[in-house]
Formats: C-alpha cells, sequence, structure tokens
C-alpha cells in the first residue's frame, strides 16, 4: 500500500476538522433551541418578545449569581488543596 503525500494527507485532516466543526455547531444550536423552549415552558411564556425582555432583565443578576457560584468553587478547590 502506497503512502500519501504529506499535502494530501493535510487536506484530508482539513476535511475533517471543517467536519467536525459543522458536527460541533449543529450540537450547539441544538442545546441553544432546547434551552429556550426550557425557559419558555419553565416560565410559560408563549412570546418570544417577552421572553427576551425578561432575559434582558434578569441578565445581570444571573452574572452576578454564577459569578459568585464560580468564586465558591474557586474558595473551596483551594481550601481543599492548601489542606
Amino acid at each position: 500500500m502506497a503512502r500519501k503525500d504529506p499535502l494530501s494527507r493535510a487536506q484530508e485532516i482539513e476535511e475533517q476538522i471543517k467536519k467536525l466543526q459543522e458536527k460541533q455547531r449543529k450540537y450547539i444550536e441544538q442545546a441553544q433551541r432546547e434551552i429556550g423552549q426550557y425557559l419558555m415552558e419553565t416560565w410559560d411564556i408563549e412570546d418570544i418578545e417577552q421572553a427576551k425582555l425578561l432575559i434582558d432583565k434578569f441578565k445581570e443578576e444571573a452574572k452576578k449569581y454564577f459569578d459568585s457560584a464560580q468564586n465558591t468553587e474557586e474558595s473551596n478547590g483551594k481550601e481543599t488543596s492548601d489542606q
């Protein structure tokens, strides 16, 4: 069996990367759809504009919550490694 030249192999790898990026994009889109659907169902919202308004209203509060949670995790991890 003959070996493929490096340029041909590099091109094959590039094609694989493109396919994987497309697959990644599809998974992200699916996750976003599921999250949006969950949000709309959980908050009993039927209007997209209403959902956007609520998200904007609670955006800063959510950031603060997640920043606080991340800081707590980091300090807990540091305490564990310090011991």
